[in-house]
This record gives structure tokens, sequence and C-alpha cells, in this order.
């Protein structure tokens, strides 16, 4: 995720992207290409072509931000936060070298055009802002509620033919929505790295309905304004707390702040923003928040999605405002969900009081 503030032009922009391309974290039991052999770097692990179209990302940036993001890099112009995981930092680092060739004063090396710019992370189960791991036993609760809701009941009924057809396939019992996103998310790995793994069977599912449900799955951890709330809560706290900054002109805040995370943290801010459209996230999609300030000195928000490394962006809603979503309007549309971090953890140990009382 990109975070930047832009006082040239009086604009600011945070943005929040996907790694790129990695192995499969997990697959079907006949998958045949689900084997060490085929990953020799592991399962999970960002791909060559992953590096590349997170290093074409980088100078997208590069090309869109140029007239306020200086070329020479600096500490006070941008701070790098990535999940703790190899694929998102490795993300950061091919996207940095896109947005920061070195010019000739900060090339230290002729044979290597490339500078070393600092990435911070935090542990992830101590990470309830990016990562959104850390335990909150209320979501977790909450959670389990929606899979024997209605809706999720509904879906199970709606699509039965179509999860024994992919259990057929799969050699896996597919009875819920997560077995079938891993499903999808193999044959994106598949597709984008090498389109003879997929599988014969492959062309006879719908992959719209594949992709669907897997969008469904995605929606489920934030599918009530609770559980958005204490899903999402810690992030758009962070977000706004960080425009505030800006508005408040408060010294030391850094111009551009880049998020580098996963398909699950852009579909919950999605959809948390009431924006997500239930397509799973590709490779390097982002997500931009761009604070401009008009004439008269008001400033609005401008939400931007970039579905993958080669697509334009799109104008995106939070819930019904406007595109120049005043900034004022953006808080008070996501303040339900907006929660600091001290008051989230509160909230979260509620859950663990009320129940030994009850027992």
């Amino acid at each position: 995720m990109l975070l930047r503030k832009v006082v040239l032009n009086d604009k600011l922009c945070k943005c929040l992207y996907r790694h790129g391309d990695r192995s499969p974290i997990s697959s079907y039991p006949n998958d045949p290409y689900y084997d060490p052999s085929y990953w020799p770097n592991g399962y999970g692990q960002l791909l060559n072509k992953g590096i590349e179209r997170q290093y074409e990302l980088g100078q997208w940036f590069r090309d869109r931000y140029r007239a306020f993001l200086p070329e020479e890099y600096s500490p006070s112009e941008i701070k790098v936060i990535s999940t703790d995981v190899d694929r998102t930092l490795m993300s950061a680092a091919a996207n940095l070298a896109g947005l920061y060739p070195p010019p000739a004063s900060q090339v230290w090396n002729d044979d290597l055009l490339w500078e070393p710019i600092p990435i911070h992370t935090k542990t992830r189960a101590e990470d309830e802002v990016l990562a959104m791991e850390k335990p909150c036993a209320r979501h977790s609760k909450l959670e389990k509620d929606v899979d024997s809701s209605d809706f999720f009941k509904n879906i199970t009924t709606a699509y039965a033919d179509f999860f024994d057809t992919v259990t057929n396939y799969t050699g896996r019992s597919t009875t819920t929505l997560g077995n079938i996103e891993n499903l999808n998310s193999v044959f994106y790995v598949y597709r984008n790295h090498n389109a003879s793994y997929l599988p014969s069977w492959a062309d006879d599912l719908d992959q719209h309905t594949l992709s669907y449900l897997a969008g469904v799955e995605f929606s489920k951890s934030t599918f009530t304004d609770e559980m958005k709330r204490l899903k999402v809560g810690p992030f758009f706290d962070y977000l706004t707390s960080y425009f505030d900054d800006i508005v408040g002109n408060v010294s030391d805040t850094p111009k551009f702040v880049m998020l580098s995370a996963h398909d699950s943290t852009v579909s919950s801010v999605l959809n948390g923003m009431g924006a997500f459209d239930y397509w799973p996230p590709e490779f390097a999609s982002t997500v931009f928040w761009e604070l401009r300030r008009s004439k008269n000195g008001t400033h609005y928000v401008n939400l931007l999605y970039k579905r993958n490394s080669t697509n334009p962006v799109e104008e995106l809603r939070v819930s019904d405002c406007d595109f120049n979503c005043d900034y004022n309007d953006f808080k008070e549309k996501l303040s339900p969900i907006i929660v600091g971090s001290t008051t989230w953890e509160s909230e979260c140990i509620i859950f663990l009081i009320e129940i030994v009382v009850l027992e």
C-alpha cells in the first residue's frame, strides 16, 4: 500500500497494494503440480514474474507522481511498511527499485543502479492495522456466526451442484467457500505462471462462478458493520489520522507511505468502504486515496482502484459519497467502523470477559 502526501498541486495520496505473483500456498489433493520440485523456493514465495510486476508498478508510480515526488530518495519523503511475510517484503523492495532508480548523485555502484530503502514491518500476531492478524476473539465469534447465517446457507444451497462438481474434480470434499477460494487462487497462479499446469477439467468449470464465490469468501471477514470495525477499523483510524496530520500541517509527516500487503487486506479494506465488487484482488492490485485541496481551502478525497499492474485506474465511491468526497463527509461515512488500537483491543477483550462470566 502506498501512502503519500503531495505538497505540490495540493494533493496527497495513500495507496494499498497486493504483492506480486507467488507460488501456490496450498492446493487440492490430486494436483500434480503442487510439488516442491516445481517450486524450488517454496510455497507462497514471490516468483520472478511477481518481482517484475512490482517493479513495473513502481515505474508506474514514478510516472503518475513525478510532479510532486522527487526522484532522489529521502527518508523524509517516504515511509515503507509491509506485513511480515517474505512475498510482501520482497514486493516492496521490487516496487521501490522501479520507483527510485538512483540519480547520479545517489549511484554508489556503476554496475548496480539500485539503492537500499528501509522497509518497516511488525510481527503478524501483533499487527491489527496492516496484517490484521492480531487475535480478536469477538471477531472470531462473529465470523463463526456468519457461517451459519441465512445468506451463507442460501449460497451453499444455490451452488450445491457446483460444489459437488468441484469435489469430484479435485478429490477434496468441497463444502466450504474457503476451498472454492483456494481453487480459484491456484488457477489464477497457474494461468499467470504456466498455463499448462491447469487441469484439463478447468474449462469445464464456470470461471465466473468460481471467482464470484471466492469473492464472497473474501467478504466474510467484513460482512457486518461490527465485523468491519473489528477487522479494518484500526486501518482506517491509521488512514484518517494520517490525513488529519496533513490537513493540520503537522510537521515531519512523510509525503509518501507505501503499504505492501495481501489480497485479503485489499478486499477487506474495499468492503469496509462499500466498494468491493466480489472480484478477488489480482496480483499488484492497488487502492488509492488521494487527498486534494480545493481552491477555497477545503479538502476532499478521491478513491481509485487499479486492478493489476497493467490496467488503468478506476474511480470508486465511498458508500454513497461523490467521487470528490468532502474529507469531513469521508470521515463521517467511515466513522461507525473507525476505531483506535486501544479501543479495538478493549472491544475484542470484552467477549473474553463475557465468556468467563457466563461460564
